[in-house]
């Protein structure tokens, strides 16, 4: 669905500058030792691009939309979002983003809309689903616009979402 993906660039051309002006020490603040910084949420953002991208592109070929997790914690400490450069961490969640939304817009729309209950929506969606509940690539998809978007009012209090997905 083209839709999702001129949403997604809507998101980050309205996001990305925000980004860029949050203070340094504003973003590498820690709530808490226990907490993400801003950064490291937004690093979070990077790894939940990346690993959802290869989940869209294998949606097609597996047969089911059974996907493998990851520890996100983990991952946010060993790409050790803290200690990098703001900038660098801005930029590669914008181009991890950015190529994101040329996928979403060559997916063809009977595999966004091809019903199965052979999913684990369950375990890896923000918004999870009944186990065996009948679901769709494009739930996933919104899903992930979804949970974008509640990690970008975690980081920009002023960010109202645009999308119309995230107070659906």
């Amino acid at each position: 669905m083209k839709q999702y993906a001129q949403i997604l660039r809507q998101i980050l051309q309205m996001s990305q500058p925000a980004l860029h002006v949050i203070e340094e020490e504003l973003f590498n603040l820690k709530p808490a030792p226990d907490k993400w910084s801003k950064k490291e949420i937004l690093g979070h953002l990077i790894d939940s691009a990346y690993n959802n991208h290869q989940r869209f592109i294998r949606a097609e070929g597996q047969g089911n939309l059974i996907f493998s997790g990851y520890d996100q914690a983990d991952w946010v400490v060993q790409n050790n979002y803290q200690n990098r450069d703001k900038d660098e961490v801005i930029d590669t969640w914008f181009m991890a983003n950015q190529h994101l939304s040329f996928l979403l817009e060559q997916i063809p729309e009977s595999v966004m809309q091809e019903e199965t209950n052979h999913h684990n929506f369950h375990q890896i969606c923000m918004n999870r689903l009944q186990e065996g509940e009948t679901s769709t690539l494009s739930y996933l998809i919104w899903d992930y616009l979804f949970h974008l978007e509640h990690h970008l009012v975690q980081i920009l209090p002023q960010y109202e979402a645009i999308s119309g997905l995230f107070n659906d």
